[in-house]
């Protein structure tokens, strides 16, 4: 192996590396080459890796230099590979100097018929050099990390320490093809290579709140495109990164800012070059998206949703749009960003209503040309409920703009009412052709003095193959709740207590979920939208408060950081300034990781008072302004 020895102070950056080239297997598990340990290479877990109870991931075959030159089947065509010592030099380069306008992503080419030897010798860079990753998140003076902002910084790289792994059942990651010749990463620095295969074997659509299987996009397709282009490739690095730096018990937030960073620096300087927008460009914004998401900022996030609407005009059309699969995600994936700000901010969506009808029109299309297909039954549904949740924004939005009177709301909202109705009606014959709930669970936990809802009802959840289902439906719940909350607030109607009981069928639905033995990984996150907006309509005594904050550090325990605004107006609600440090007295269940990432938001996004009292939709935005502006915050709405 190659040790790489440092040449500097104590504490102080190295002035030089000299690597002692050592002979070395290259054949050794993931997890004994990043802690830099001899790996006996039993299959199919190794000895360290079974005493340390660590996950043990061996690498795919490498291709011979016979097949290296050839593409096979399941194979990306010329150019989806990454070669290796052009990408170390793009890293030292953007290193040296961040903000030179000469540097841009490279659109990576694939190896010569050498490369695979190239990696195995000296030519090849190690681990550290190319890994970005950061000392401290608080290394910079500047906030935003958003390529989308003149203050956008890089904060600086250094080397991390090795990380260990729990011991988990890994299943397999191999593509279409396992041949062999058909692993086009193999050549990649062995911890990049880890995480694209933890992304394969860990991660699913829940984790990227999409609401249908989605495996061919999230593991061909994207991984196809990230291999082309480097801010793409460290933005789905950096995304798996940070799923498993929560899941193990050395996790740092260091693990996965230094992927985030790399592809911001190299998406800025992309998007600063003049180089011509592409769906890789837009597919790495959305990505980064999901990560500001994840850590609470959706003012960031809109910032990025700016940016990823004007690229989606510049590509496509609502004519083209549906023309692929990979068209198809990137509007399904933009679509949700645009829907929940809209919802949550009071301002009708960015995209507009054709770019819906689009959706709608093609699924409705698809699942009538195939009657039995499932799929695109309920992909229609889908689509169908987004078009209702963009009409409803759009809705409220021309109210509050004074854009139409209230007796046109009036008669409006009325036809809204009758298609969200409608809606379920046809959800629930879609249930009926079906029929694959859950009638039964192994493992019941004893109902207690904490619960506030039965989890184990019979067919109150549809089984793993349909658990997209639960998910439509608990966002009918939700869409449905905050549609009549709105109107009564409108119309100066008195709540109704139908409100209260939306709210403990979504979390019967949440608990019922989490209490499944058979639950699909993520898919509790996916629940985090409805459960945050169930909790401000039950009743606020001591029972169902503390049920709420169970359920509410559970989520963030996930990683999945509801924004201080959130927190800050729950707290008022409930009269409990405490939960704005964190859920459950005593820190319980508030983990190292969690404690700094939110940390790190709080230094990044600091409260600025001289935008207090602003009118633009990013503070409508910061606010939670179409939930929480009319909520009173002493009485119970529900009583």
């Amino acid at each position: 192996m190659e040790r790489a020895i440092t040449v500097g102070g104590a504490g102080q950056p190295p002035t030089s590396v000299i690597s002692l080239k050592h002979r070395r297997t290259r054949s050794g598990c993931f997890t004994c080459r990043v802690r830099r340990v001899k790996c006996d290479e039993q299959h199919p877990i190794c000895e360290r890796c079974t005493k340390g109870s660590r996950t043990c991931v061996y690498p795919e075959p490498r291709p011979t230099a016979r097949s290296g030159s050839k593409r096979v089947h399941g194979q990306p065509p010329g150019g989806l590979e990454v070669d290796a010592a052009r990408m170390q030099s793009t890293h030292l380069q953007d290193q040296e100097r961040p903000h030179s306008p000469r540097i841009r992503p490279q659109i990576l080419p694939a190896p010569n018929k050498d490369s695979s030897t190239q990696f195995g010798n000296k030519i090849a860079p190690s681990v550290e050099q190319l890994e970005p990753s950061i000392e401290s998140p608080y290394g910079s003076k500047e906030r935003s990390l958003s390529p989308m902002t003149e203050e956008s910084s890089v904060l600086s790289p250094s080397n991390s320490n090795s990380t260990s792994f729990p011991q988990r059942e890994v299943p397999s990651v191999s593509s279409t093809n396992t041949s062999p010749d058909t692993n086009p990463w193999s050549h990649l620095p062995e911890k990049i290579q880890y995480y694209l295969v933890y992304h394969r074997s860990h991660l699913t659509y829940h984790h990227y709140f999409l609401r249908h299987r989605s495996d061919n996009f999230l593991y061909t397709i994207l991984f196809d495109q990230a291999l082309t282009y480097e801010p793409l490739l460290f933005a789905v690095v950096g995304f798996a990164a940070f799923q498993e730096a929560l899941t193990i018990p050395n996790g740092k937030i260091e693990h996965f800012l230094g992927y985030y960073n790399k592809s911001v620096s190299l998406l800025r300087l992309s998007l600063s070059s003049g180089e011509e927008h592409s769906q890789n460009m837009l597919l790495t914004i959305l990505q980064l998206a999901t990560i500001e998401e994840y850590l609470g900022d959706w003012v960031n996030v809109v910032g990025h949703q700016k940016a990823a609407h004007q690229m989606l005009l510049e590509l496509y059309s609502p004519d083209t749009i549906m023309e692929d699969e990979l068209q198809r995600k990137i509007l399904s994936w933009y679509s949700r960003f645009d829907l929940t700000a809209g919802l949550i901010s009071g301002y009708e969506t960015v995209l507009g209503r054709d770019w819906f009808c689009a959706r709608e029109e093609y699924y409705r299309h698809q699942s009538e040309d195939h009657p039995h297909d499932i799929d695109y039954k309920i992909e229609n549904a889908i689509a169908r409920h987004c078009l209702n949740a963009m009409d409803m924004a759009l809705l409220f939005a021309r109210l509050s703009q004074e854009a139409l009177g209230v007796d046109e709301f009036k008669i409006e909202n009325g036809e809204l009412s009758m298609r969200i109705s409608t809606w379920e009606q046809h959800l629930h014959i879609l249930f009926d052709e079906v029929r694959c709930q859950v009638e039964t669970f192994e493992i019941k936990r004893r109902p207690g003095s904490k619960d506030v809802v039965d989890p184990h009802m019979p067919g109150g959840i549809f089984s793993e193959g349909l658990c997209s289902l639960n998910l439509l439906l608990m966002d009918w719940y939700g869409l449905d709740l905050m549609h009549r909350y709105q109107t009564a607030l409108i119309l100066q109607q008195s709540q109704s207590p139908k409100l209260s009981l939306i709210a403990w069928e979504l979390c019967r639905m949440f608990e019922a979920i989490d209490c499944w033995p058979e639950a699909p990984a993520g898919v509790v996150l996916s629940t985090q939208a409805s459960l945050s907006m169930a909790a401000l309509f039950l009743p606020r005594d001591e029972r169902n408060i503390m049920w709420c904050r169970r359920k509410l550090a559970r989520i963030e325990s996930l990683g999945y950081i509801f924004p201080p605004t959130y927190r800050d107006k729950v707290a008022q609600l409930w009269c409990l300034p405490e939960v704005c440090h964190w859920w459950l007295p005593n820190d319980e269940g508030y983990s190292s990781i969690v404690r700094s990432i939110r940390e790190f938001m709080e230094y990044r996004s600091p409260e600025d008072p001289s935008r207090a009292g602003g009118k633009t939709k990013s503070e409508d935005l910061r606010n939670l302004k179409a939930i929480f502006s009319k909520i009173s915050m002493h009485n119970n709405i529900t009583s």
